[in-house]
């Protein structure tokens, strides 16, 4: 097995996370998945080609010292999956500064301090894949999703350059953009809303109230999410987005569509800066 290759996911405890270890493990991979609870883990899944560890991924010192462990004691990383994240919903008013801050260390942050922590082993082996978690929200948005669309639209765009950067030395980076997908997400224990509100955001509330209908009644298998990324991972030229899911798919071929059909009804006004 020590030919096998080596994959790092965060946020392994539950939902895809979870899943992508499983189906990682189940493609003859070594798998290092980060949770607050290893032994929980460990026991659940138990698998000798399990390394399951504590990060923090908002924790520097944390990250690397994880990082220099996978290394040590699984020889490399090949795959890194930068899962760990949670949602942040409501108007852009209500939310407090205090929270967003949060949330953006966590998703944003979080996803940059991992990858920058295992890029130097990559680029000297010239090999490697590095999967963000982004979402089909950091395209197409609406009221009470504001905040974690643009943490989400960080990933995706901050994804796209690495993938530019370090395309070059044979690594690739892959945004990966799911729509709905049947786990805890919506659930209080991922997602966090503000603790006031303001009564003239109707359409907030509509929102929200809309989003509980759907949780856990979602279009997205996790498991099967979890399959595409193994399949995604081993691929020699990957995209630099990947939408899973028909409604994701369904809305960014709408949106593009629609942003298209907007350009070219302002072309003129476009053009007329240029000089």
């Amino acid at each position: 097995m020590t030919d096998s290759p080596v994959w790092l996911v965060t946020g392994a405890s539950k939902g895809i996370g979870l899943e992508v270890v499983k189906a990682a493990l189940a493609s003859g991979a070594r798998v290092a998945a980060t949770t607050r609870s290893p032994d929980k883990l460990t026991a659940e899944l138990d698998d000798p080609h399990l390394l399951a560890l504590p990060m923090q991924v908002t924790d520097e010192a944390d990250v690397h010292g994880a990082v220099a462990r996978v290394e040590a004691e699984l020889g490399r990383i090949d795959v890194l999956v930068n899962n760990a994240g949670y949602s942040l919903l409501g108007a852009v008013e209500e939310v407090s500064l205090e929270d967003v801050r949060a949330n953006f260390d966590v998703n944003v942050f979080g996803v940059l301090t991992v990858t920058r922590a295992v890029l130097p082993g990559m680029r000297a082996r010239r090999s490697g894949r590095i999967l963000n978690l982004a979402s089909i929200s950091a395209r197409v948005t609406g009221p009470a999703q504001g905040i974690y669309s643009a943490s989400k639209a960080a990933v995706l765009l901050l994804t796209e350059a690495l993938d530019a950067e370090i395309a070059p030395l044979g690594l690739h980076a892959v945004a990966i953009c799911p729509g709905g997908v049947r786990t805890d997400f919506l659930d209080a224990s991922s997602s966090r809303r503000p603790a006031t509100t303001i009564d003239d955001y109707a359409s907030v509330a509509g929102t929200l109230a809309a989003l509980d209908r759907l949780n856990h009644n979602q279009g997205g298998d996790p498991a099967l999410l979890a399959r595409a990324l193994v399949t995604i991972a081993a691929m020699p030229e990957p995209p630099t987005r990947m939408y899973l899911g028909a409604d994701a798919l369904h809305a960014i071929l709408r949106t593009t569509d629609a942003e298209r059909a907007d350009a070219e009804r302002y072309a003129d006004l476009s053009r007329s800066i240029s000089h």
